[in-house]
């Protein structure tokens, strides 16, 4: 992506506050308009108040404004103090006015950024989250977190904050050095272009360091995502790296990670740092220039300048000194953010999970069956399943046994249409798949995972996923028909109670049993159990088993197991070898022919020959 195209998505943010935007523009003219003026009123007071004959006038001294012709005093020196105490007391009012409007200006210019920015923040960061759950399981499963979490969390971060220099610095900034400009050409034309030979270096060495900071900023986000994701790996196997006494061998990988992004975050500092001092040079070299030729030309009586004019235009640049430098500063910080709104970017752009086709019909519930015909997939390299069909009758329980790696899982996936097939189909009563609508399938079916996965939040909580509108009596019978309600109404706060992060503060057969009373709750026509029982100890499966048995009735369930006790009573066992059905059968014919499943089930039965 190129970074102006970047820049403008970023920019496009902003489109909806589109009034708090121009609002803002325009306070940040009379900010640097205020500021300006009041910069130039040095003129006034050095040449009308403590100047030997000075000029009366009501108007304002702006350069901008016709002042009204002077009247000179005719009277002796009492009189001339009179009208320079009541020029002064003229210009003092008019000083306090200006610094008012200055203060006022600045404050609703900072708020209507800070609102906008703010806004902007909160829908970044629901596009991401928008954007993460419409990826598809493809994508999640090929990721590598780290890079992820990094893009999610400090490119996001960055990309927001290239806008807020955008309208904090960079547009104010430029808006004071063009109100500057013309106040300055306005004051002295002459000395106005003496400072602007300087002007091109200046924009050079801008263009130049802010090049080398888009660069480094590249590569610093890059070697940040390979941070992120060394840090989540050493946090999610800490009990590995701690019984094989790892400490020290993670310690420094990670400390090799991390120096390699200081010394490129510093290359970045350095060019940030070598820009702005370049730039503090160069206008050093204008003001000290300015004020030693302005000084000549007022002793000289040249071009008019008196020394008011010269102090008026020495406090005018060095009020449009500071906006340079901040231009500057500001121009840099976007070209160090670029990248990680390229970056940003790059992950709304994936492709989001697979549409409805335009012809797609709501599912309304399985009468007939499944019928998978032909069916090939992988996940880009060797296929996983290969031509692989079957016929389930609506209502049977159908087993899927293989050893490891067979295409058990990835079956159950496209079954639930995460992926599409890349031959072949899947057809419901005779209906391809991927012509039925998403989200009406889906409502209709339910997976209980290998691993049981609780949200933060109570029991009741996490058994309501299933239907948020469901009535607390609702809840409690399905928790029943699970044998949650055997441990849950012993706990002081029952359904109330909270299950902590991944609902660490149960075990693992109790949080097992909350994700089936959840696919109870849905009371779902396909259900899918992918290794349910198979990390828990022999009592806690014994009531896992049971609350499965209440959740097989009248519904076309999927089981993988590796344990045989509910794959004895399906209606019929698919063995799947390599990728391929290699036998279909019942329990008992199974285990009385030669192959895959008797060897299965004798070394689960400790029995050499069954």
């Amino acid at each position: 992506m190129k970074d102006q195209d970047a820049f403008r998505r970023l920019v496009a943010y902003a489109r909806p506050y589109l009034a708090a935007v121009l609002l803002a523009i325009a306070l940040a003219m009379v900010f640097a308009g205020g500021r300006a003026a009041r910069a130039y009123l040095v003129k006034p007071f050095l040449d009308e108040v403590l100047g030997a004959a000075p000029g009366i006038s009501l108007s304002l001294p702006l350069p901008f404004v016709a002042e009204a012709p002077a009247a000179q005093p005719s009277g002796d020196g009492e009189a001339l103090a009179v009208l320079r105490s009541q020029r002064l007391g003229q210009l003092l009012v008019l000083g306090f006015a200006i610094v008012l409007l200055v203060a006022g200006s600045h404050f609703g210019k900072d708020y209507l950024v800070q609102w906008t920015l703010g806004r902007i923040l909160v829908d970044i960061q629901q596009a991401l989250c928008s954007k993460l759950l419409g990826l598809p399981l493809r994508f999640h499963h090929g990721l590598r977190r780290g890079d992820t979490l990094s893009r999610v969390l400090s490119d996001a971060t960055r990309a927001h904050q290239s806008l807020d220099v955008l309208f904090a610095d960079l547009v104010p900034a430029l808006l004071s050095v063009a109100v500057g400009a013309v106040v300055l050409v306005s004051i002295s034309w002459q000395l106005s272009v003496a400072a602007l030979l300087v002007a091109p270096p200046v924009l050079g060495a801008i263009a130049f360091f802010g090049t080398r900071i888009r660069r480094s900023a590249r590569r610093r986000q890059e070697t940040l995502g390979e941070v992120t994701q060394r840090l989540l790996e050493i946090l999610a196997g800490i009990k590995i790296i701690k019984a094989f006494r790892a400490e020290t061998h993670e310690e420094a990988s990670f400390d090799r990670d991390n120096r390699r992004y200081f010394r490129r975050n510093m290359k970045v500092v350095k060019n940030r740092v070598m820009s702005r001092s370049v730039v503090e040079l160069l206008n050093g070299v204008i003001t000290i220039g300015a004020l030693g030729f302005g000084t000549w030309m007022v002793l000289r009586g040249t071009w008019g300048l008196t020394a008011g004019d010269l102090a008026a235009f020495l406090m005018v640049l060095q009020t449009t000194y500071g906006p340079s430098k901040d231009l500057a500063q500001g121009w840099n910080s976007l070209m160090d953010a670029l990248p990680s709104a390229e970056r940003f970017f790059a992950l709304l752009d994936e492709r989001s999970e697979l549409a409805d086709a335009r012809d797609a019909v709501p599912f309304e519930g399985l009468r007939q069956g499944i019928r998978i015909r032909n069916l090939t997939f992988s996940y880009g390299r060797e296929p996983v399943l290969r031509d692989v069909s079957l016929d389930v009758r609506a209502g049977e329980v159908v087993a899927l046994v293989g050893r490891t790696g067979a295409g058990k899982t990835t079956l159950a996936d496209l079954l639930l249409r995460f992926y599409d097939p890349d031959a072949g189909s899947i057809e419901l009563d005779g209906t391809d798949l991927r012509r039925i609508q998403r989200d009406s399938f889906l409502a209709r079916a339910a997976v209980v995972t290998q691993e049981p996965f609780l949200f933060g939040g109570t029991i009741g909580d996490n058994i309501r996923y299933a239907r948020p509108g469901a009535s607390d009596e609702e809840v409690a019978a399905a928790a029943k028909a699970a044998h949650v309600d055997e441990f849950a109404d012993a706990l002081p706060e029952g359904y109330d109670t909270e299950v902590g992060e991944l609902g660490v503060k149960l075990s693992g057969g109790q949080r097992q049993r909350i994700t089936i009373a959840r696919a109870i709750l849905k009371n779902p026509d396909i259900l899918i159990f992918d290794e349910a029982t198979s990390a828990l100890d022999a009592k806690s499966e014994r009531y896992v088993q049971e609350a499965i048995e209440r959740l097989l009735e009248a519904r076309t369930v999927f089981v993988i197991a590796h344990r045989f006790s509910t794959i004895r009573r399906a209606d019929k066992i698919v063995v799947l070898e390599d990728g391929r059905i290699s036998r279909v059968g019942s329990h008992a014919e199974l285990v009385g022919q030669e192959g895959l499943y008797r060897e299965l089930a004798a070394l689960q039965d400790g029995e050499s020959d069954v």
